[in-house]
């Protein structure tokens, strides 16, 4: 995990390639064969003649992958949230997102043109204080259940989100719940299938009432977004997701990317072991140089520096000494909590983390 900068070589810990996926020769051969039978680009949007048959090999993986009963890519993660929220709220609705969840949530559900409410990050209790608030319309003829959003692992702060109990609160209340697994999908999970995995397996697939939101940007190594949802979810995303039908589809050849990299996360299983043995290393490395480092268990490590300025010299320090880390400021988070982001990747070593953790104490 290697940048040049300046003419010098500069280990990178800013990447959210998790399992090093993007570089992996059998993904990189996916994308050549894809290219040389497809060409560079879709040419459509998907409904036109966009759609082919990488997309839709893709997809079937996915739905297998994240257990649900379909799938639907896209271009970006921004656009899957962008369709899936305009698409399954509307001016008489209500989304309900966690205040920390990404700004590609909140733009979707801005531009949605429903009610948006915000409530305490991972606080359940609080969110079903505003489904409770919303559920005293349910006797008004055009009442539709709110849409619940919520990240399953968190990208600046590193820790997860309470899955069960919100899926269960949610449910309760007659709400979707949607969930980020951006950062989740190949990290979190008994075999790296993100934090709805033990949920999928306690009721034999992903419920009705839970959307999977993902990217094919980070640890499946491509480009794109994803939704697994069940059929009638997808099939109002594909009639009414403006962000999906009026865009050129993904690249076949991202699209085939994507497919062989979820192959690998079964059949390289010691990729995320390595991980996450890295994130163990390093977490307890920076808590014993007395830094204060965010509680979790994830390969996103926020080392808490408090003002911009004192991150930004962080940064900059540790940049000297050959080593990237970037400096998390406002308005990306709030103001006097800024912070060092170091985010492990599988393609680390423990010779590349042993590095950091030597230019963090000086």
């Amino acid at each position: 995990m290697r940048l040049k900068f300046d003419g010098r070589e500069i280990l990178s810990f800013a990447s959210n390639d998790y399992l090093g996926l993007s570089t992996h020769p059998l993904v990189i051969a996916a994308a050549k064969a894809a290219l040389e039978r497809r060409g560079a680009g879709a040419g459509a949007s998907p409904l036109i003649v966009g759609h082919k048959p990488e997309h839709a090999e893709l997809e079937s993986a996915l739905a297998e992958f994240k257990q649900s009963a379909a799938a639907l890519v896209f271009p970006s993660g921004y656009q899957a949230a962008l369709a899936s929220l305009g698409a399954l709220a509307g001016a008489a609705e209500t989304i309900i997102l966690d205040r920390l969840a990404h700004a590609s949530l909140l733009d979707g559900a801005r531009l949605s043109g429903a009610r948006v409410r915000t409530f305490k990050h991972n606080d359940v209790a609080d969110m079903e204080r505003l489904l409770e608030r919303e559920g005293t319309d349910r006797n008004q003829p055009r009442y539709v259940a709110p849409v619940v959003v919520v990240e399953s692992l968190y990208s600046m702060d590193g820790d997860a989100a309470p899955l069960a109990e919100l899926a269960a609160v949610a449910q309760a209340a007659g709400a979707l719940l949607l969930v980020d697994e951006a950062h989740a999908t190949g990290v979190l999970g008994e075999t790296g299938r993100g934090g709805l995995e033990q949920l999928a397996k306690e009721h034999g697939r992903l419920p009705e009432h839970v959307v999977a939101m993902g990217t094919l940007s980070k640890t499946l190594g491509s480009q794109g977004g994803f939704i697994c949802a069940s059929k009638l979810v997808i099939d109002t995303i594909v009639h009414s997701g403006r962000a999906y039908l009026f865009s050129t589809a993904l690249a076949p050849a991202s699209a085939a990317a994507a497919r062989e990299a979820l192959r690998l996360i079964d059949a390289e299983p010691q990729r995320r072991t390595h991980l996450l043995a890295l994130s163990r290393t390093v977490r307890a490395g920076l808590a014993a140089r007395k830094l204060n480092v965010l509680p979790g268990t994830s390969p996103i490590i926020p080392v808490m520096a408090g003002t911009e300025q004192t991150a930004t010299a962080w940064s900059e320090a540790l940049l000297r000494r050959g080593i990237y880390v970037p400096a998390i400021r406002y308005p990306t988070v709030k103001k006097g909590q800024a912070r060092l982001r170091v985010s492990l990747s599988a393609g680390h070593t423990e010779t590349d983390c042993a590095a950091l953790l030597e230019g963090a104490c000086q």
